[in-house]
């Protein structure tokens, strides 16, 4: 056996002299290795603790009474039908948190959370603060992320949070049959399916792309968000114009203590540039065009003079401005998301009247809108007919309150007026044979066609409860003034020709030539539209342009107070 073992030996010697030799471990190396162990580590305790997070969703999801609200951290959500609906398509597994060292979608949701607010909307209505004090919980505790409890908790107050967002923002928080301002117009909106889009932007989008979905298809809604944005960082520097005019006003050329005032302010709104190089106290060409673009802003007659409407505008607060961009922010949400191919939008606060076709604006004119205290309603319908030359049957309310007073001052109103009057059988009566003081509402007072009739030479009709519709008016120097609420609640367009050319103009036996004849005849003449155009009368304060620029006008029926009262209550009813 030793023959063997001598050889063996000399063959082991030689194997280790021929051997290279041993290098030093890589420190860089070593730390890699370090970390893939401890990434490995967490890993598995990561994926147990979200393994064991599905439970805790589960027994939450099983175990609430009936009548009761689901809650995660001792917090009441809204959600009653999808929550538990995605989390038991998703087998009752996290939605937002797929990995220990990856929260982009949870940190992306909580400041969407808080920037909610310049969508006019309440972060704290959303679990916003629950969220926020999660995660800074969880940036003192690392290791928060592998406890199933503080995983499912936190994943049932972001899904709650964005489908109740979702609803919000796309079909508006406030129920408008629940204020004393009605708002009649038909939503029409579809259904969205809020658990798919989750899904689809969690696997897919950020989460204001994911938001975006659900905002109005207004072009301007989202310059107003981030106008209110612009505006909540301007809100401590606000100052107002201390100045008393006395019935004057300021103009080109006119020199003024006041004018350097008016010059800072125009420049806080971002409307003007400072100019060193000339008098400060003079109104100059520069400051002309400021004004001009401040008296467009607020619907006024762009002349540059500085009035009483100019300094109101001036002096509307930002806080003001933040306000009415949230309230009318609201009521874009509460309209329709398809209109008709060919309609026309009225807005009562703006008087003025828009028609477009796919989108396109054929015309626009100014209107006269219904006093304080005959609003003009809120609400949608179909153009289907046209009368011209109409005659005006007098409301009763109307004849009440405005005529009979006049008759009984004026035993010759009626005559001036070109105004007949009829028994109820329809039969002619003498005026004079009427005791105005005791009957006088029992007769029907209608106005014959001519140039003083009050509807003009045609009315467009859209049958209504309301019993309102535009029409042509005698009165046309009224469309001269900046505020025009001057009817009895419908609604006096400027360019009645242009208007009935556009709703007649697929029908080839209606020429311009014909229509204006039939305007000028003084016989009354129905026509049927070929093809109804959808009109919407709608009440906005505020909005922004596809160019995004912001546009402020008067709240002239006082409405935005209760809305903005609402906005701020906490909701009580949801859909999802």
């Amino acid at each position: 056996m030793m023959k063997y073992l001598l050889p063996a030996m000399m063959l082991i010697l030689v194997a280790a002299c021929n051997q290279p030799e041993q290098q030093p471990v890589n420190p860089a190396n070593r730390a890699a290795d370090i970390r893939d162990s401890i990434r490995k580590i967490n890993e598995t305790r990561f994926s147990e603790a979200r393994l064991a997070s599905a439970d805790v969703i589960r027994e939450i999801i099983e175990t609430r009474q009936p009548g009761d609200r689901y809650k995660a951290q001792g917090v009441s959500l809204y959600s009653s039908v999808l929550l538990p609906k995605i989390y038991i398509d998703n087998n009752f597994n996290l939605l937002w948190i797929n990995n220990f060292d990856s929260l982009n979608k949870v940190e992306e949701m909580a400041a969407f959370l808080e920037d909610i607010e310049y969508h006019g909307l309440r972060p704290e209505h959303y679990h916003a603060s629950e969220i926020s004090v999660a995660l800074t919980e969880l940036s003192k505790d690392s290791s928060l992320i592998f406890n199933k409890t503080y995983l499912a908790n936190l994943d049932l107050l972001l899904s709650d949070a964005w489908f109740m967002a979702a609803s919000h923002l796309y079909f508006g928080k406030i129920d408008p049959e629940s204020l004393e301002a009605q708002w009649g117009i038909r939503r029409d909106k579809p259904d969205i399916p809020f658990d798919l889009n989750l899904k689809t932007m969690l696997r897919e989008e950020t989460v204001e792309e994911g938001f975006r979905h659900f905002y109005p298809p207004h072009p301007g809604y989202e310059a107003m968000v981030a106008e209110a944005k612009r505006l909540t960082r301007m809100k401590d520097e606000d100052f107002s114009i201390k100045v008393n005019l006395k019935n004057s006003s300021l103009k080109p050329g006119d020199s003024s203590a006041t004018i350097s005032e008016i010059k800072r302010k125009l420049a806080f709104l971002g409307l003007y540039v400072p100019d060193t190089l000339t008098n400060p106290d003079k109104y100059d060409d520069r400051m002309l065009e400021s004004v001009k673009k401040l008296q467009e802003q607020f619907g006024y007659n762009t002349d540059g003079a500085i009035g009483k409407n100019a300094l109101r505008a001036l002096n509307m607060t930002v806080e003001q401005r933040i306000d009415q961009l949230y309230v009318n922010m609201e009521r874009l949400r509460w309209m329709p998301d398809s209109l008709e191919h060919t309609y026309i939008q009225v807005n009562i606060a703006d008087f003025t009247l828009d028609v477009f076709r796919e989108g396109d604006t054929l015309l626009r004119m100014r209107t006269i809108v219904g006093k304080e205290y005959r609003e003009t309603p809120v609400f949608n319908a179909r153009i289907t007919y046209l009368v011209f030359s109409p005659s005006w049957t007098v409301p009763p309310t109307i004849q009440r309150n405005d005529v009979i007073p006049e008759v009984r001052r004026n035993a010759g109103y009626l005559a001036a007026k070109n105004m007949k009057v009829y028994d109820s059988k329809g039969r002619l009566v003498d005026p004079a044979n009427v005791n105005w003081s005791r009957d006088g509402m029992r007769y029907t007072i209608r106005q014959s066609p001519g140039v003083q009739n009050a509807l003009g030479k045609v009315k467009f009709m859209f049958p209504n409860k309301h019993n309102v519709y535009l029409h042509d008016t005698p009165s046309r120097s009224l469309f001269a003034r900046d505020e025009r609420t001057f009817s009895s609640g419908c609604i006096r367009i400027e360019k009645p020709y242009e208007l009935a050319g556009i709703l007649m103009s697929e029908m080839e036996e209606w020429t311009p030539e014909r229509i204006r004849q039939a305007m000028e005849a003084g016989i009354e003449k129905t026509v049927v539209l070929k093809n109804p155009a959808g009109v919407y009368l709608t009440y906005l304060t505020a909005w922004g342009t596809k160019k995004g620029v912001i546009h402020y006008r008067a709240d002239i029926y006082n409405r935005d107070a209760e809305m903005l009262k609402a906005l701020r209550e906490k909701h009580t009813k949801w859909k999802t």
